[in-house]
């Protein structure tokens, strides 16, 4: 009955194809209206699906895979070309295609004056495709493939602009620890495939309670395994460098990449393979307390950036922490509420740090804003309301999906008081670092004064108005979502009433707040005392705890080291050498026998009747 939800993801694929092939021959807005359109009717494809399953009682929402042809029957082998229609796949179809659709909207007006604007819009639309096969997937197979793509499509925007070697060098970065984690996502689908005899979703999570007792080693190691993938595609340490080097593509392909899609698949897998994980309680602690590690880890290098992308880029990193550590608690539901709210508040930010950035003809350093609330009002507001939902103050989305979170790290069968400290702090932080980047920016005086700013135009303002919108209210549907997940994880997740714990952690967040206000918004002698009695700390911070410089000095400068080594003795003088060596002797030989070649037909003549006689005197005395 959902055959029709592969237009999902056909459109966004035709869309990519036609801009490919067609896009520099069409005007710049109709490539734009192109991409958009594309992903606007996915996006009304998808409200029809979720009104069909909604359509349907609880029970009966789940399996529906929608076979299009079986592609491949080898033996036992059979892999179908299908897609998964579900509460949860349907749930980030929403969000991919609904948060998509605005910022290619927001597109349309930060890019026009990029030369490559029709280029620009089919690499997005190959982002959003290859985002909904990963999500649509109806077998470890096709995940993969979805994952390898959305990999490569974020090579591609990360590095769009290609005459710029920071980016250039971001997008391989990108690419690399990716790869990493593509390579355990194989070896765990071979492994899935030797223990089930089988790749599919359905069977797989069908066998394995009644296969595999808590713990299995086998189990551990493959949802291991598939947490190197996830580790990677979410940033979390220690495959978590490439995230804030990412920023060096357009503003647009950070709200993207780092809100709604490519980062958040790593919480989507371990949702889909909850059945899986919940065999592994020892993978579960340890994603819980790489999730808690990595928000506060983050969060503490946010407080120190000046860069406005990369603030808010280490932001995501801490909050995909956040929604670690519920899925390793066992708290799916509170997990995929978090990316939820986190995609509309994050990429809220992102393009109101992009309005800013377009306002002040391309800066980024916080450093050089200042008063901007006058001259861009729009996007003071936008951005106001970003941070007080990322900062949780009561009442916004952020509020309520970070406390469910919070409150579970305690009270939660898998809580405890190091996951609830941890997430207490990383809320600390949060308020902290996100102010000091409003009080920056929208604050004081202009410290440009030969900049003048604007506020932007209506079609990039609108699509911040609408996820203001949204980052406010919906808060409200934490009970709507418990409700529609529920059939997946099984169960309906307990929400914690704990007045003490919610009021510190509210606390928390209020109280960076305000220490942001009392740092930033007074003395600026005061900041620099700061600063130089921390100076060691400060340095640790700024410079990312040092951790590119170790992994260059422990794996780059060695893995070069070796490869110069294999070049010069391997390559150079052993293999080149062996080869001229050959081709040397078979000169030498060629030109020892040369002397036959006389030219003289009398010589040849003479020679057949020696072959001949040499010949025949063998035979016949051997």
């Amino acid at each position: 009955m959902f055959s029709y939800a592969w237009l999902i993801l056909f459109l966004p694929l035709l869309g990519f194809i036609g801009l490919s092939w067609f896009g520099d021959k069409i005007p710049k807005k109709q490539a734009g209206y192109a991409g958009c359109g594309t992903v606007g009717l996915s996006f009304l494809v998808t409200l029809s699906v979720l009104s069909d399953l909604l359509a349907l009682e609880p029970e009966k929402r789940l399996g529906h895979v929608e076979t299009l042809y079986q592609w491949v029957s080898s033996g036992s082998f059979k892999l179908d070309l299908a897609i998964l229609v579900d509460p949860l796949s349907v749930f980030m179809f929403l969000i991919v295609t609904g948060v998509g659709f605005l910022i290619h909207v927001y597109s349309l007006e930060y890019m026009k004056d990029d030369p490559e604007y029709s280029r620009f819009f089919a690499y997005l639309n190959l982002f959003i495709f290859s985002m909904l096969l990963l999500v649509a997937a109806a077998d470890f197979f096709f995940l993969i493939v979805g994952w390898a793509f959305v990999g490569l499509a974020s090579y591609l925007l990360i590095g769009f602009w290609k005459e710029k070697t920071s980016a250039v060098l971001a997008a391989r970065k990108a690419f690399v620890m990716n790869v990493i984690g593509d390579v355990g996502m194989v070896i765990a689908a071979l492994m899935i495939y030797q223990t089930f005899g089988s790749i599919s979703y359905m069977e797989v999570f069908s066998a394995a309670p009644g296969q595999f007792r808590p713990n299995d080693d086998t189990m551990v190691m493959i949802t291991l395994l598939l947490l190197v993938g996830a580790f990677a595609k979410s940033a979390q340490i220690p495959l978590h460098t490439w995230l804030p080097d990412a920023m060096e593509g357009p503003t647009p392909v950070s709200a993207l990449i780092h809100a709604a899609t490519m980062v958040t698949a790593g919480v989507y897998l371990i949702a889909r393979c909850h059945v899986l994980y919940e065999l592994a309680p020892y993978t579960m602690y340890f994603i819980a307390g790489i999730g808690a590690i990595t928000a506060v880890f983050a969060g503490s290098m946010g407080m120190v950036q000046y860069d406005i992308k990369r603030v808010i880029a280490y932001s995501t990193m801490s909050q995909l922490g956040y929604m670690f550590l519920a899925v390793g608690i066992g708290v799916f539901s509170f997990g995929m509420f978090h990316l939820m709210t986190h995609a509309f508040f994050k990429a809220l930010l992102f393009l109101s740090a992009g309005s800013v950035i377009h306002g002040l003809n391309g800066e980024q350093d916080i450093r050089k804003m200042g008063g901007l609330r006058f001259s861009m009002p729009v996007t003071h507001i936008t951005f106001l309301v970003g941070a007080v939902c990322l900062a949780g103050v009561p009442l916004t989305s952020g509020f309520f999906s970070k406390e469910a979170i919070i409150m579970s790290s305690w009270h939660s069968e898998m809580g405890n008081f190091v996951f609830w400290g941890l997430a207490v702090l990383t809320a600390g932080m949060t308020g902290f670092y996100i102010f000091r980047v409003y009080f920056y920016t929208f604050f004081g005086q202009s410290r440009s004064p030969e900049v003048h700013p604007h506020e932007s135009p209506i079609i990039m303002a609108a699509p911040l108005m609408i996820l203001a919108f949204f980052a406010l209210v919906m808060g409200f549907a934490a009970h709507w979502v418990d409700q529609f997940l529920g059939p997946v994880f099984g169960v309906a997740v307990h929400h914690y009433e704990d007045a003490m714990l919610e009021t510190l952690a509210v606390c928390a967040g209020l109280g960076g707040i305000l220490v942001a206000g009392i740092v930033y918004m007074t003395s600026t002698d005061r900041l620099e005392f700061a600063k130089q009695a921390l100076a060691p700390v400060y340095d640790l911070l700024f410079n990312k705890y040092y951790v590119d410089e170790i992994y260059d000095f422990l794996i780059v400068k060695p893995v070069r080291a070796i490869g110069a080594f294999f070049e010069q003795k391997v390559e150079k003088e052993g293999i080149d050498l062996v080869v001229d060596e050959v081709g040397s002797q078979v000169h030498e030989v060629s030109r020892g026998i040369s002397f036959w070649q006389s030219g003289n037909i009398r010589t040849y003549a003479l020679n057949m009747v020696v072959g001949m006689v040499t010949i025949l005197l063998f035979v016949v005395f051997f």
